[in-house]
């Protein structure tokens, strides 16, 4: 039986520099066995760079980290960022543009089929069987269809369900998410989100969510990590976000829109909050 409290991801002291520009900053993270953890912050924060770091997707600049361990096996990032991704046994990715993550000449049933027999070795007509039963678990009722189709003949919301289907197949320790539902409006947001924790839940996956929508986090993950200007400011459980300290987790939550910032008559801004920050320095 699986210890629940072991870490399925250990970082310490992950670094990433784009030539001077340094984009995180002595990042320390543990993700334990089915959790659900989200990274937050603005643009620019280094939330990304942080999550194709530990995924091995970084297609630039370097990565010194002393620490990387997924499920209690070090994986080796030290060193300039490799243009061809090698993949890592227990780690997937789900990418924010699916249209781009998806192989534009085959068919969806090809691409499933092809990660469901590199993982389980089974026969292709078995592969094809269990293929349209996890397009149906991702909530596509035509699977027969979408098998055949191409991605440019599928909505975006039908890409983000494809995407979850395939990243799953492979029955990851850890599934890294990078804003999965920012392609999405906000009704289709909640289901995405809602569909992903489930399926990685039923799958035994912990799951790092890369997001800027705090009340998903709040929502839908057990603990979040906040970042700012590259470095991880605060680390907090999802239930106590209210109870956040450092002023830049405040500026965030109080740029959430509300009934009571509708009557304001200039909504809170992240530029109130570096300013903030800055007297908070001095």
């Amino acid at each position: 039986m699986n210890d629940q409290s072991a870490p399925v991801l250990r970082v310490t002291d992950l670094n990433v520099t784009y030539g001077t520009n340094h984009a995180v900053r002595h990042a320390d993270l543990v993700v334990r066995r089915g959790e659900r953890v989200a990274v937050v912050g603005e643009s620019g924060s280094g939330k990304t760079s942080l999550g194709n770091a530990i995924a091995g997707f970084l297609d630039a600049g370097t990565v010194e980290v002393e620490t990387l361990e997924l499920d209690g096996s070090s994986i080796e990032r030290t060193g300039p960022a490799g243009r061809i991704p090698v993949r890592t046994p227990g780690l997937s990715m789900i990418f924010q543009d699916a249209m781009s993550s998806l192989d534009p000449v085959w068919t969806i049933g090809s691409q499933l089929v092809a990660v469901l027999r590199a993982t389980e070795r089974v026969s292709k007509r078995r592969a094809t069987a269990d293929a349209i039963e996890r397009l149906r678990a991702v909530g596509i009722t035509d699977p027969d269809r979408v098998m055949g189709a191409e991605p440019h003949e599928l909505s975006g919301g039908m890409r983000q369900r494809v995407m979850m289907a395939i990243a799953l197949a492979s029955k990851p320790a850890l599934l890294i998410a990078d804003e999965p539902t920012s392609a999405l409006d906000a009704s289709l947001a909640v289901g995405a989100m809602q569909l992903m924790v489930d399926l990685a839940e039923q799958e035994g996956t912990a799951v790092l969510v890369i997001t800027h929508d705090i009340e998903l986090c709040r929502r839908f993950t057990d603990f979040v990590v906040v970042m700012y200007q590259g470095e991880i400011v605060e680390q907090l459980p999802s239930s106590r976000l209210d109870e956040a300290t450092h002023p830049y987790t405040r500026g965030l939550l109080e740029c959430v829109p509300t009934l009571a910032s509708a009557r304001l008559d200039e909504l809170p801004t992240l530029e109130s909050v570096r300013a903030r920050l800055e007297g908070t320095a001095a």
